[in-house]
């Protein structure tokens, strides 16, 4: 339990009680500017594990610019080193290789299609998961710009019948029967 997390805690219970009104009062404007100015290890800690509790995140190096955060040169003075470093040694955030990226894009895409079946790339783009990456960022991992390839390299079978979606083509023939074919039977005068 962080600081803020115990005084919010304390003002809850404390709120209940009428004849705690103005105690209720000053302990939430010091909940409001938590933490103090002295920024000890604990209140540093308390306020990096605030800001995950509160973001869903870690922080990064721009959200220390921000009000209730210790300043870059704190960190850098109580610690001996750069906030980066600090971040990583104290609150490391995995960051996946690329062939993990590729796998798990490529899985995504996999189940959207199977469960799609897509005529075209632009009916999955449409019809896809808003979590799943376009078509486009998996034919990158796998080395190709092309729909077609993308389908043939995963394995996966095409939805669309090329023939059957084909709009059948109409041809317009003109016969001239009239024509006047003498002319081939003279003979070639050479130039």
């Amino acid at each position: 339990m962080t600081r803020k997390q115990a005084l919010q805690r304390a003002i809850t219970l404390l709120s209940e009680n009428p004849e705690y009104t103005e105690e209720v009062r000053i302990l939430q404007e010091i909940s409001d500017e938590l933490p103090l100015t002295h920024w000890s290890d604990g209140s540093i800690r308390d306020a990096v594990e605030q800001f995950i509790l509160d973001n869903g995140r870690v922080p990064t190096a721009s959200d220390f610019k921000k009000r209730g955060m210790p300043p870059h040169p704190v960190i850098k003075q109580k610690y001996k080193t750069t906030l980066k470093e600090w971040l990583q040694k104290h609150y490391p955030v995995y960051k996946p290789t690329y062939e993990e990226r590729r796998e798990k894009y490529t899985q995504m895409f996999i189940e959207e299609y199977c469960r799609i079946k897509p005529k075209s790339q632009e009916a999955f783009n449409r019809g896809k998961s808003p979590e799943t990456k376009g078509w486009q960022t998996v034919a990158n991992y796998h080395r190709t710009k092309s729909w077609r390839k993308l389908l043939e390299i995963l394995e996966l079978p095409s939805y669309s019948d090329a023939l059957k979606d084909r709009e059948p083509q109409k041809f317009k023939v003109n016969f001239f029967l009239d024509v006047d074919l003498s002319c081939l039977n003279e003979p070639r005068t050479k130039l």
